[in-house]
């Protein structure tokens, strides 16, 4: 079966932070290509599955782009895109079982705003690993699960397919080891990785949830979100943009309320990670989890065991540390305000009490520093 080129009349992405999907583009139906171009051709990268025409979606780039340099691979391809190529999912299957297996490849699942970003482009200093931030792709598998696992078969042979395409061979780099960061919902799908990449090495980076809130507080203002919308809305969306249904968690918001304040859709975003992770790792998936506070204060500590945990040369930690000096997310909208000042938007004391209060409802998750089972301890 052949390719398609899809020519981009307009692009049209709804929002900063949504998945990446075939709708971001106003396209027209192009004429045929050799499949096999998006196998060799390094400036073509794998952008989303349509699920719905059965295809995989490619993005062709200028050629000089390095995509395991930039902070959100989602954004530089959908900003960078030149023309869409779409190839059937048999031939997409055909052409992967060509390129190689990946055998070491670490995950990186976050809660957000907790450094994996960092983690990600500090991975890339070495020569021997390639790591990816945030190809939606990959996170697309949140949103292509059942419930009941009917198609777990059949997403597994597209994950292993997938993963192939994002690392297939570059003149960039010829690394060992491969590393992919994908968004905080897909903390959701551990498991799905882990069955379909066994020796997977898992890492979960997570920040305490003042300091999420707090920080991730000041995006939402820049984005001019509602300090208040309906409780109902606010399921609706959440639980769409997840896959996961958010009306459990409003019981406890305080009794009677009807409108959800931006801190407190925070609060509770905080708290449905930390409910993914604990389920995941209540399967039995290895993983190390990694607290930001560690991370930023203990640095070549923290970085010396996570490159003990991937199977990675402690010897070269020294020559990684550098990124930390670096904004990871520099050029993007989550990017600092001033890259040598902290968040000056800080939480009211009302902020902070719902926050509180929040968490103390919780079953298990009951504090703001709540320590996740599997933590590294410095």
């Amino acid at each position: 079966m052949t390719g398609q080129y899809l020519t981009i009349e307009g692009k049209e992405r709804r929002m900063e932070g949504l998945l990446g999907s075939l709708a971001d583009f106003t396209v027209t139906a192009g004429g045929a290509v050799d499949p096999d171009i998006v196998r060799t051709s390094p400036n073509i990268s794998l952008y989303c599955l349509d699920d719905a025409s059965q295809r995989a979606i490619f993005v062709e780039l200028p050629v000089d782009i390095d995509l395991a340099k930039v902070p959100f691979i989602y954004q530089t391809q959908y900003e960078q895109a030149q023309r869409l190529i779409a190839v059937p999912y048999h031939t997409f299957h055909q052409l992967a079982s060509t390129l190689p297996e990946i055998k070491h490849l670490i995950m990186i699942y976050m809660t957000g705003r907790s450094g994996s970003t960092l983690l990600s482009h500090l991975f890339n200093e070495l020569d021997i690993v390639r790591s990816f931030s945030e190809p939606d792709v990959a996170t697309h598998f949140v949103h292509r699960r059942s419930v009941d696992g009917a198609r777990d078969t059949e997403l597994r042979e597209l994950l292993d397919s997938t993963v192939r395409f994002l690392f297939k061979p570059t003149p960039f780099k010829t690394p060992s080891a491969f590393a992919l960061k994908i968004r905080n919902e897909g903390t959701q799908v551990m498991h799905l990785f882990q069955e379909t990449f066994s020796q997977a090495k898992n890492l979960f980076l997570y920040r305490d949830a003042i300091g999420f809130v707090t920080s991730y507080y000041r995006i939402f203002k820049r984005w001019q979100f509602p300090e208040y919308m309906p409780v109902s809305a606010y399921v609706a969306e959440w639980s769409e943009t997840s896959n996961y249904d958010y009306t459990p968690l409003t019981t406890y918001l305080d009794t009677g309320t009807t409108k959800i304040s931006c801190s407190q859709i925070l609060t509770l975003w905080w708290l449905s990670v930390m409910e993914w992770y604990l389920a995941q790792y209540a399967q039995g998936i290895p993983v190390l989890a990694v607290r930001y506070h560690d991370l930023n204060n203990y640095r070549e500590k923290v970085v010396t065991e996570v490159f003990k945990y991937c199977g990675l040369p402690t010897a070269r930690v020294q020559e990684t540390l550098g990124v930390f000096t670096r904004d990871a997310q520099a050029g993007t909208y989550l990017a600092r305000d001033n890259p040598h000042e902290g968040n000056k938007i800080q939480l009211s004391d009302a902020q902070r009490n719902d926050i509180t209060r929040i968490l103390k409802r919780h079953p298990v998750v009951q504090h703001s520093d709540f320590v996740v089972p599997g933590t590294l301890h410095i």
